[in-house]
């Protein structure tokens, strides 16, 4: 099977195969992975401290860039401090670790990301699922499943990767608000930076984060909010990251392997994950123009007559016809300089996949109109 292959950073313009395409895939929604000042501190980071620290971050393995990101992230989610570690994947599996005996069930969204299963499967605690983005469902399985004694966890997306559809939690926080004890958790891998005043994620644009969000000590709060996410998306760095109090980050860094166990990221990621955070948080003109963006995109198809939502999330999945029709659209669209992607199989989409448009914030009105034009022609 070949695969393309990337020769630039992505960007508004990528290169692809030895030819440059106006580029609408995957998860550079702020456009930094290629921001100059980005990759300048990966180098000078790589000069002072190598490649990688060959160590754990309990044995001699912790760097200053790592500590920076811990920082930065902590400042950007208004917290005390955070727990930086190699991949985003990884974050619902250090969360499963705080659990404790009383949870008697684990609740996910039937289309949540493959590492969210993952994480509860690996929980060791029953699992079962409730109906994609349904609260009411939700509510049922919590009824039908739990003893009076018990708690539950739910997990989901807080933006799920394929569709961009954002996760109801306002409705999930309500309804757990009778069950005593439980948790609702969120892989916030694409809300983080996108979402929200402050680019917080999913709970701040739902509301909820003056509710507690990764912190221990409120034993009033019911349920007890938590979430993880990934710098590897719109901030542009790589990486997981879990903010919160001193208190719950001194809990996930004692309780997680990926603490005192496995290497940590390299110093040069972490040297630009710690500058491309700190861009988020100088330039919040980078989200507003991110937004902006996505409404012209949505207007636009709607105009077409796709039914798209209302929300700021730069990710739209179409499904025009069946899965040789939309590789069709694709493969033209290519052709004509401009690139998609057709997924053929993920979490959330139907058996004929989908075409997902994503949108960033350095793409240009030109841009953006460009491609409505060429879609106009195909679909």
């Amino acid at each position: 099977m070949t695969m393309p292959l990337m020769q630039s950073p992505p960007g508004a313009y990528t290169k692809i195969d030895g030819r440059e395409y106006l580029y609408f895939v995957g998860t550079g929604y702020l456009g930094l992975q290629g921001h100059p000042e980005v990759i300048r501190a990966a180098c000078r980071a790589a000069e002072l401290y190598g490649i990688g620290s060959a160590n754990s971050r309990t044995a001699f393995g912790t760097t200053p860039p790592l500590l920076e990101v811990e920082r930065r992230a902590a400042a950007l989610f208004g917290l005390d401090d955070a727990f930086y570690f190699a991949s985003g994947w990884l974050g619902n599996h250090v969360l499963m670790q705080l659990l404790d005996a009383q949870a008697g069930l684990i609740l996910l969204d039937e289309y949540s990301h493959y590492s969210v299963f993952e994480a509860a499967r690996a929980s060791g605690y029953p699992n079962a699922t409730f109906r994609h983005g349904d609260p009411a469902d939700l509510q049922a399985k919590l009824q039908q499943h739990l003893k009076p004694s018990q708690s539950a966890v739910v997990l989901s997306d807080g933006v799920f990767a394929a569709t961009g559809r954002v996760a109801p939690v306002r409705e999930y926080h309500d309804i757990l608000r009778d069950f005593p004890g439980s948790i609702l958790c969120l892989d916030d891998a694409h809300g983080l930076a996108v979402l929200g005043e402050n680019g917080r994620g999913t709970f701040e644009y739902a509301g909820l984060w003056g509710q507690g969000v990764n912190v221990v000590g409120n034993a009033d709060c019911c349920p007890h909010l938590c979430f993880s996410g990934t710098l590897s998306k719109a901030v542009g760095g790589f990486g997981g990251i879990i903010p919160g109090d001193q208190e719950f980050v001194r809990r996930v860094k004692l309780r997680s392997p990926h603490f005192g166990g496995a290497s940590p990221p390299p110093a040069p990621i972490a040297a630009a994950t710690a500058r491309a955070i700190e861009l988020v948080m100088a330039e919040p003109g980078l989200r507003t123009r991110l937004w902006s963006n996505v409404r012209l995109l949505k207007d636009g198809l709607r105009g077409m007559g796709f039914d798209v939502d209302q929300t700021p999330v730069p990710i739209v999945c179409l499904t025009p016809g069946d899965a040789e029709n939309m590789q069709r659209i694709q493969r033209e669209l290519m052709q004509r300089g401009i690139a998609v992607a057709y997924m053929a199989a993920y979490c959330g989409l139907g058996h004929e996949g989908g075409l997902r448009i994503a949108v960033f914030a350095t793409h240009t009105e030109a841009m953006i109109q460009q491609l409505l034009d060429e879609l106009r022609r195909l679909v």
